[in-house]
């Protein structure tokens, strides 16, 4: 993604443009703290990135247009989708125990893309595929911004790591001034690369997995019944490893709880009499009717 950004090899660190990268150096925590305090010290923002108009920072006998130079601070983009899981998390009454919704994937890859794309209002995304300066994927809060005097010139000038391509400061110049119009960057298919296999890949480092325990609706709502009943026999919470277990022995796919359902409410209206074998049998023909399966697929089930 080397397309975001101007040529490393011709860094210019004399002068200022709109959409700079500028690390978070000695010389720029003291000139920012005289500013904002917070966003000097605050560990979480490792990089700014400078917002006023290139045209208003060109250098003329040594002055420019601009009264300050207003920067954006950028933190690495790992924490901000960390954030949007933990505000997603859901809880199982009656034990220590946080899941996620397993449709909440979908509406993570939304996310993730609108930020590679760079159409999450407000928001803007610095890949780290796209530069060697830039040591991780970071994404630069807009709104959080802070004005600087215009003697901190020099020192944020040579703090400077990275540059935007035009085009990326047109669009960051859109995305700062909130004009209703789209400034028309490339995106992975205009420029030849295979946009399902770059995707993936975010979705593959940001979306977690081995720490995360996803559940449907169906799958949550059997977890909740299950761990209410047990609860009421122990008389105490369940503790997580203990809903853990009950995940890994009792709460099926949700073609199986369907499946299941469908013979508790025949044997409910006197449909279906028979032994507990027939009615597992019977269960597992619906389980396996294509049909069923493809729909069920379809849901996200």
């Amino acid at each position: 993604m080397d397309f975001v950004f101007k040529d490393v090899s011709r860094l210019d660190t004399s002068g200022l443009s709109q959409g700079d990268v500028i690390a978070k150096t000695d010389a720029v925590i003291d000139r920012i703290g005289q500013a904002h305090q917070y966003y000097a010290d605050a560990p979480d923002y490792t990089h700014f990135m400078v917002l006023t108009q290139s045209c208003d920072l060109v250098r003329r006998q040594g002055n420019f247009k601009a009264p300050y130079i207003t920067i954006a601070a950028a933190k690495p983009f790992r924490g901000t989708i960390g954030e949007f899981f933990d505000q997603k998390s859901k809880v199982v009454k009656g034990a220590e125990f946080s899941f996620h919704s397993s449709s909440l994937v979908g509406k993570a890859k939304q996310l993730i893309e609108r930020h590679v794309n760079n159409t999450e209002p407000e928001f803007f995304f610095l890949p780290k595929s796209g530069h060697p300066n830039i040591p991780e994927d970071l994404v630069v809060f807009l709104r959080l911004s802070v004005a600087l005097r215009k003697e901190h010139y020099d020192a944020l000038a040579e703090a400077k790591i990275a540059e935007l391509a035009d085009v990326f400061q047109a669009k960051l110049g859109w995305l700062k001034g909130n004009i209703y119009s789209r400034v028309a960057t490339p995106d992975f298919e205009d420029r030849g690369l295979n946009a399902a296999e770059i995707k993936s890949g975010f979705y593959e480092q940001y979306i977690p997995k081995d720490t995360t325990v996803w559940l449907s609706a169906l799958q949550a709502e059997l977890l909740r019944k299950i761990v209410n009943e047990r609860r009421k026999e122990i008389e105490r919470d369940l503790s997580s490893e203990e809903v853990l277990e009950i995940i890994e022995s009792e709460i099926p796919e949700d073609i199986q709880i369907i499946a299941n359902n469908i013979v508790e409410r025949l044997k409910k209206n006197k449909l279906l009499e028979g032994d507990h074998e027939a009615e597992k049998k019977f269960a597992r023909v619906i389980s396996n009717e294509p049909s069923l399966k493809s729909l069920v697929k379809s849901l996200g089930g």
